[in-house]
């Protein structure tokens, strides 16, 4: 017999005008039953996972390949692109970010297992206990293929042109890398007017940036910048949407998937 809020996650998870909706108010999924019903219909639509590590801020891809239910674990793909998975150890804390149904779901995880066969690594996760479930797509970050940059072109306010590679990218925002330069200035804070996305040859993204933070990474000097979009129109917007899921389906499709069990 279903629990009452095992009715209720399930009418949540499928109501459809979820999507429609821009300021839905947060819910956290904590029972045990909601988690694995949530958590099942994500595997079985083969959900992209947006994960970060501890004390790092890249994203990386990665899907579900198991739920055991009995011994309330999960097993996730090795992580895309791969110099993630030099950075996993068992006890490192990773952060979950995917969709279902237009909506956005987070839970977090502590790797107890990595396993590896012939074809890719895998990592043991532990059953999250919470699952915070509502309608905010910005927060959701698809990596981008550091092999195959993205080009991106700012112009500041004094119509100096910046070139950068995009790294990640989202509903509401951006992540860029900046080879350092003296004529380069860009801080926290500041507007962009302009930046270009150059998706191809014949299909670009249009807009306005508001710097929210700029790093310098210590190993190479270059510049890390996250904004988030200030003005975009509704044709960018759509081409957005456009370019953020081609790249969530290359991932999927690049990520190896294997058929495993974890002891």
């Amino acid at each position: 017999m279903a629990t009452p809020n095992t009715v209720f996650s399930e009418k949540l998870i499928t109501q459809k005008n979820l999507t429609g909706q821009t300021d839905l108010e947060s819910i956290k999924l904590s029972n045990i039953d909601d988690i694995r019903l949530l958590l099942k219909k994500i595997n079985a639509k083969h959900s992209l996972l947006s994960v970060t590590i501890e004390s790092f801020d890249q994203y990386y891809g990665s899907t579900i390949i198991e739920i055991n239910n009995d011994e309330k674990y999960l097993v996730i793909d090795e992580l895309y692109p791969e110099e993630g998975h030099a950075k996993i150890a068992v006890g490192t804390h990773l952060s979950f970010i995917t969709q279902y149904s237009g909506a956005f779901v987070h839970f977090v995880g502590t790797i107890e297992a990595i396993g590896e066969n012939e074809k890719a690594a895998y990592y043991k996760i532990g059953m999250p206990e919470e699952i915070e479930y509502h309608q905010r797509r910005n927060t959701y970050r698809i990596a981008t293929n550091v092999n195959d940059p993205i080009r991106v072109n700012i112009v500041n306010d004094e119509e100096v042109l910046i070139k950068a590679e995009l790294r990640d990218i989202s509903h509401g925002g951006l992540c860029l890398r900046i080879k350092a330069s003296p004529h380069i200035s860009i801080k926290s804070n500041d507007y962009i007017p302009t930046c270009i996305i150059q998706v191809d040859q014949s299909r670009k993204i249009l807009s306005s940036l508001n710097i929210c933070h700029v790093e310098t990474l210590s190993e190479t000097g270059s510049l890390r910048v996250g904004a988030e979009f200030a003005q975009i129109s509704k044709i960018d917007r759509r081409e957005l949407e456009h370019l953020i899921a081609s790249l969530e389906r290359a991932i999927i499709k690049k990520i190896k998937r294997t058929d495993i069990n974890v002891a």
